[in-house]
């Protein structure tokens, strides 16, 4: 993926939003699941009204890459930006980081491995494929012919004729291994242990391995009767005599399906996430499960002892066939809410208003043109928030024709539009920045066009009429779920957390970089589905971020996850699946490392707070985005950003709004830092009391 180059008191509850919704909001029911869709065909998108997507798109706006190994999936929209999706391109897969194990259709056969103890340096934490086993003669074509939320399956040709069938499952230490046409057979370097009935036990390097299947031999490599065997990396510290009650007979039980459903509890102010693996007899099985997931596990699955190692934290093991998460909602304001921060602030929030509105319009593409709706958008609302009726009158005046602008195609003269992709099933911006035509970073880009048609759409009801559809298209594209899309797109189910490249085409797997513009994304759709009285859109966005802003605390800014000794950071600047670095794509100051985690500023930034003590703490002023740590640093100490907005003027993010800033930090200030307790959605508990008022 390639990213951009930047130019004392009772609590009180803070309603939003500020603009007018002309008509009810429609409320979330308290358990309203969230199942993953059937496939869908490849076909262009329905749309009604006034608004209109291209039907082809140019060369530079096309994907580089076509699905070569789709096999039987041909002709349906697929999935990008998976841990899988390498699988799809080709040629053969990079290493597949299944947690704990990865596998790799590679040129000398199928590997199958797993992650190799952590290494920490200053500015990485690192795990290595070993690869400890082979399927040989695994150099056939490969296909991928089958998916679901999070499992994959393969079938790669061997070279003596027939194939093998892998079933690989994120979250399971165990891959299932199906041969027609040709004896189950492995290698690698393990010793010759004779005969061992239907388990072999290997020891690899400093691993052991389990083998299962019928009449398993080790004499001259692994081979077996029967054409099942389910390869398992055995957990360090387990109880042998547990696990091998855990796993007796997995070769003849692989995953048939997995799924995935998330509910929202306003009451308790929770979103749970169910995960499903089915299995062909049914019954439980292994999990290994991530630092967040064993932290938020519900239910009473029956632990099994023993971890493993893993980048994000070591992964801790249960026996079940679901397993629950239940996150906080971490209180998202839909909007910008109007706090009482009095006149002497109100009067410099209309003066950066007024600054902001005298501001270069941003340019460019499918990045640095949206955001640019954005920071219009942060205006308005701003603006409403404060009475500034002539900057928001202003604001959304400008904000109108651009977004029509993008929401319709009107020839091949056209600059800025929304096309469909027939090779894919998906939307690509014309023009494409940072790799979008290859899927990369579509829902860091669309995010902001999302939020923007939210606040015009809530106070222009004939906009949405006539350009919703496009707005809900463009939805789909990274949320996945409607005819012509993809059942998913960014987000991925088991590591709870979306991933940005679109092709996956590195050895340390996906990667993702700026957690906030993720978490920004779903607060979008949530918007959005406000706007459109959508409870299904709705309920989308609000669970999606509830379950990004937790994954989002934990592995990007390091809250609750110890680092391993060595990484001198509490952050993360991109967090791969095989690793985390201390780094971003475009710039290797800190400031810029720290200062992705921040944009864009909303009021659905809170899910940050309580700050992690040293998370995004800088050693000095920031030398770009000045104004962004000045809103973060409201969140904990508005006195300090206040003084700081007063005796420095601060560089601007792009899409920020130095009115919004004004006005985050003098909000802070008049209500006190938020608690970070579960909240409904719309609301926010404060520590200090204060005025206020919503819409």
């Amino acid at each position: 993926m390639i990213r951009r180059l930047p130019p004392a008191a009772a609590a009180i509850v803070l309603l939003a939003a500020c603009t007018p919704d002309p008509t009810p909001t429609p409320e979330a029911p308290a358990a309203s699941k969230i199942e993953v869709p059937a496939v869908s065909k490849i076909a262009v998108p329905a749309v009604k009204g006034r608004g209109s997507l291209a039907t082809t798109l140019p060369a530079d706006a096309t994907p580089k890459q076509p699905p070569a190994q789709a096999g039987p999936l041909a002709g349906q929209a697929l999935p990008t930006n998976q841990w899988w999706s390498s699988a799809l391109t080709g040629p053969r897969t990079q290493p597949l980081w299944a947690h704990p194990l990865t596998v790799q259709a590679a040129e000398d056969g199928l590997r199958i491995g797993g992650g190799g103890p952590v290494t920490a340096t200053e500015n990485a934490i690192t795990t290595a494929f070993q690869p400890a086993l082979t399927v040989p003669g695994a150099t056939g074509p490969v296909t991928v012919s089958g998916y679901g939320a999070f499992h994959v399956v393969l079938t790669v040709g061997l070279a003596s004729g027939g194939s093998v069938e892998t079933t690989i499952v994120q979250g399971s230490p165990i891959v299932w291994l199906r041969f027609e046409g040709a004896a189950p057979r492995l290698t690698g370097a393990f010793p010759d242990a004779g005969d061992q009935g239907d388990r072999a036990r290997l020891t690899v390097g400093s691993q052991r391995w389990d083998v299962l299947g019928s009449e398993v031999r080790t004499a001259g490599g692994l081979t077996a009767s029967g054409s099942r065997l389910a390869v398992a990396l055995v957990p360090g510290g387990v109880d042998t005599a547990a696990w091998e009650q855990a796993t007796a007979g997995a070769a003849d039980n692989p995953v048939t399906g997995t799924g995935t459903a998330m509910t929202y509890d306003p009451s308790a102010g929770t979103v749970t996430q169910t995960l499903t693996a089915r299995r062909s007899s049914g019954g439980a099985g292994v999990w290994a499960l991530l630092p967040h997931q064993s932290a938020a596990l519900t239910g009473s699955p029956a632990a099994l002892g023993g971890s493993y190692p893993n980048a994000r934290g070591p992964l801790r093991l249960v026996t079940a066939s679901v397993v629950h998460i239940a996150v906080p909602m971490p209180g998202l304001l839909t909007g910008v809410p109007a706090v009482d921060i009095g006149a002497a602030d109100r009067q410099a929030v209309v003066a950066a208003l007024t600054r902001d509105l005298a501001d270069p319009p941003g340019a460019g593409g499918s990045y640095f043109g949206l955001k640019e709706l954005g920071r219009l958008a942060s205006i308005a609302e701003t603006a409403d928030a404060v009475k500034a009726a002539a900057q928001r009158r202003t604001a959304l005046g400008r904000l109108r024709p651009l977004l029509v602008d993008w929401l319709t195609h009107s020839g091949p003269d056209d600059a800025r539009y929304f096309g469909y992709d027939r090779t894919w099933g998906g939307l690509n911006a014309v023009p494409a920045e940072f790799g979008a035509q290859d899927y990369n970073d579509h829902h860091f880009q669309y995010g902001y066009l999302v939020r923007a048609a939210a606040v015009l759409g809530a106070s222009d009801p004939a906009f949405v009429r006539d350009y919703g559809d496009v707005v809900d298209a463009i939805v789909h594209d990274y949320a996945g779920g409607a005819p012509g899309f993809p059942p998913f797109r960014v987000f991925n189910a088991y590591l709870g957390s979306s991933a940005a490249s679109g092709f996956a085409p590195f050895a340390d797997g996906n990667n993702q970089e700026s957690s906030s513009e993720a978490v920004a994304s779903w607060e979008a759709v949530a918007r959005w589905g406000r706007v459109r009285h959508d409870d299904g859109m709705i309920r989308l966005g609000v669970t999606h971020y509830a379950m990004e802003a937790a994954t989002a605390r934990r592995y990007w800014l390091g809250v609750g996850t110890p680092r391993p000794i060595g990484y001198a950071h509490a952050a993360a600047g991109i967090v791969w699946d095989a690793k985390a670095d201390f780094a971003t794509w475009f710039d290797a100051k800190p400031e810029s490392i720290l200062g992705i985690q921040l944009l864009p500023l909303t009021f659905g930034s809170l899910y940050r707070t309580p700050a992690p003590p040293r998370a995004l703490s800088l050693p000095g002023t920031p030398r770009t985005w000045g104004d962004l740590f000045a809103a973060d640093l409201a969140m904990t100490d508005p006195a300090a950003a206040r003084r700081l907005l007063d005796t420095r003027d601060l560089p601007r993010e792009e899409s920020t709004s130095r009115g919004l800033v004004r006005y985050f930090v003098a909000a802070m200030a008049a209500l006190g830092p938020p608690t970070g307790q579960p909240a409904p959605v719309g609301s926010l508990s404060f520590t200090h009391g204060g005025r206020v008022s919503g819409g």
